[in-house]
């Protein structure tokens, strides 16, 4: 931009040049007519009438006159008076008469800067488009790649900095492995895939992947997004997607990142009915005959990444294109425990900071997610000009993170307070009174984001399956906080504070009822379906009978009507004890889980979801994951395969067996002990 707004300049300052020089582009000026002297018309007049005068120049309405004497005199002639001219013939003077050229170049340099500006514009623009100096020679490089290549110089970042998923890190360290060793594939008759497709939600580490194959690969990388193709010149995107081959073929081995890809490979005629892109298709269909054209043994791969394959084109995804398609999944406890380590390395955290505890705390964060939370945390503990950070600035990023800022600006009257803190009891009471929920963490009636008040809980593990039970009770905390309001208010007094609660239980019940066939009286039958969520789909409704729908509609009526009733039960028997503990909570504004239950136990409630403490979230996550070690038996067993398998072998045999021993001792003292 500083470039385009220097060469506007430049034009401006030639122009303005030209036009000084032209408006005093003159004939030269006689030597006599030099020492002129200004007079009336009546005087020249005069002078003609006394044969004064000797020579006459005329310019338009403007007279130079040279006496009989040697002067010069300048005058001006009225408007269309040419009695005067008759006098100066009459009287024998010679008469000269010269066009006016004082304007005529300035008027034709303004008749040229319509096109020398739009010329001048052009030059620009394209001098712009070919990406800086050399206009001569870049002005028409529209058809080159945009990508960049790293061969010498690579990106600082390595398998070390992907975490959480291990299992894609080692699809893709194969393609490496390949790139590396060719001849190791070769001799087995195997050839890589010409693609690699990884496709996730955002925010997963699909480009950081990407990052990583070119922090790890001896081989040039070539990155390019896949909106850098088309243009508004027809014709580019093909030109570029051919020359971005070209350019592989020189550098390979090579491997060739497509970010986006969604982009450039959206299905061909999509949009209007019976048409589409047509450049786009153009730029697509280039692509797919290179990835066609180029052979496998010429070392090239192309991994591309999107969180659209939804929408791409079917010949794009085809084996010989896209061979292998890797889904890039939400990290688990332990894939965001390794994410949190990452990020962790270059913060300044407190001894108190349990990395556990957070991934814990985090179900279905991304990892993008989680650098954000730790960034927020550090701004939070700069902000407070602490230290390190501590796990109460992680706390409330959590909480920044899941729920939104918090609105300290918001005026709420003593008797809205109330009414919100006992619906976000209805939510608690709820959770501890069922055995399927998810665990109570805290209440707030503290505003955050677009809710008043929120009620916390955390799941004990992730979860991949959901029996009737657990949504059931899920159900069933959804509807809390509007019994909570009929309870303590009557019908009169519910709130417009439910409605993203009726929401969600609606629509769970729907699903229930619709789509996993839980009802009795409709029966294992699905009448819905729904896409992938990470895809932007919703439920999509198929043609089914009108009776088939009341039955749903009924059958899902019901199902939220009795655990509505169900939450107004346990709310009438805990009546007292629920009102203080809302009085506790409008005093302090946020209550731990520990806080709410040992209220609770003052008035004989017996809670059935006992809270979990950070410590016994900690050793929980530890026993899943010694659970999921090797046994000593099974690590013993390994070696002694790898023996049989290495006899063939150049190995010493003694040595290994040495190793099942210590093995073998080192088991017998752990039980001893």
């Amino acid at each position: 931009m500083n470039n385009l707004i220097k060469g506007i300049f430049i034009w401006l300052a030639i122009f303005g040049f030209l036009v000084i020089v032209f408006s005093f582009a003159e004939k030269p000026i006689k030597e006599e007519l030099r020492n002129q002297v200004e007079a009336p018309f009546s005087t020249f007049v005069e002078l003609v009438k006394e044969d004064k005068i000797k020579e006459v120049t005329i310019k338009g309405n403007e007279i130079i006159a040279v006496t009989k004497n040697g002067q010069v005199i300048k005058t001006t002639a009225p408007p269309n008076y040419n009695e005067i001219y008759d006098q100066l013939l009459q009287k024998g003077v010679k008469v000269s008469v010269e066009p006016q050229s004082d304007n005529m170049w300035l008027r034709t340099l303004l008749g040229w800067l319509p096109i020398l500006l739009f010329i001048g514009l052009w030059f620009l623009m394209l001098r712009g488009l070919g990406g800086g100096g050399g206009a001569a020679n870049r002005a028409f490089s529209f058809g080159k790649s945009r990508a960049k290549i790293y061969i010498n110089e690579k990106p600082q970042v390595t398998f070390k900095d992907v975490a959480g998923i291990d299992e894609v890190k080692e699809e893709v360290k194969e393609i490496i492995d390949y790139l590396k060793n060719p001849e190791k594939y070769k001799k087995l008759g195997g050839r890589p895939p010409k693609g690699i497709l990884l496709y996730g939600e955002p925010g997963v580490g699909k480009t950081l992947l990407a990052k990583a194959i070119a922090g790890e690969a001896n081989v040039p990388f070539i990155s390019v997004s896949g909106s850098d193709f088309v243009e508004m010149f027809v014709g580019v995107g093909a030109a570029r997607v051919r020359d971005l081959f070209e350019t592989a073929k020189k550098h390979a081995p090579a491997i060739i990142f497509i970010d986006e890809l969604d982009a450039l490979g959206r299905a061909r005629g999509a949009g209007f009915p019976g048409g589409g892109n047509e450049e786009r298709e153009q730029t697509l269909n280039q692509l797919l005959v290179e990835m066609d054209g180029f052979d496998s043994s010429s070392g090239i791969v192309v991994i591309g990444a999107t969180n659209r394959p939804d929408i791409l084109d079917r010949a794009l995804l085809r084996p010989g294109r896209f061979d292998r398609q890797i889904y890039v999944p939400k990290p688990d406890i332990k894939g965001r425990y390794e994410i949190l380590k990452v990020h962790a390395r270059n913060k300044k955290l407190a001894p108190d900071v349990d990395l556990w505890v957070v991934a814990k705390a985090t179900p279905g964060f991304t990892g993008a997610d989680l650098e954000n939370l730790l960034n927020e945390a550090a701004l939070l503990a700069a902000r407070k000009n602490k230290d390190a950070i501590t796990m109460e600035e992680i706390e409330e990023a959590i909480d920044r993170v899941m729920i939104g800022l918090e609105r300290k600006g918001v005026v709420i009257t003593d008797k809205e307070k109330k009414k919100i803190a006992l619906h976000e009891l209805g939510h608690a009471m709820m959770t501890l009174m069922s055995e399927n929920a998810e665990p109570l963490h805290k209440v707030t009636i503290i505003p955050r984001g677009m809710a008043l008040g929120v009620t916390q809980q955390l799941p004990i593990s992730d979860k991949h399956l959901y029996d009737k039970k657990e949504l059931l009770d899920r159900i069933l905390v959804m509807l809390g906080g509007r019994a909570a309001e009929e309870v303590f208010y009557g019908k009169e007094g519910i709130t417009t504070g439910a409605e993203n609660d009726l929401q969600r239980a609606t629509d769970l019940a729907y699903r229930m009822v619709s789509l996993w066939g839980m009802s009795d009286k409709i029966g294992p039958v699905s009448v819905s379906r729904i896409s992938n969520p990470f895809l932007g789909g919703g439920m999509e409704k198929i043609d089914i009978s009108p009776e088939l729908a009341r039955e749903i509609d009924l059958e899902v009526q019901k199902l939220l009507t009795e655990l509505y009733e169900k939450a107004k039960r346990i709310l009438e028997e805990n009546r007292e004890a629920i009102l203080a503990v809302a009085d506790k909570l409008v005093e302090k504004e946020t209550l731990s889980c520990e806080e709410v239950v040992r209220i609770l136990e003052q008035f004989g409630v017996e809670v059935k979801n006992k809270c979990r403490s950070e410590d016994e979230l900690k050793k929980e996550v530890l026993k899943e994951e010694e659970n999921s070690q090797p046994s000593q038996e099974e690590k013993t067993e390994e070696v002694k395969t790898s023996v049989e398998r290495d006899k063939g072998e150049d190995k010493p045999l003694k040595k290994v067996q040495n190793i099942i021993a210590k093995l073998k001792g080192k088991g017998e003292e752990k039980g001893d002990s």
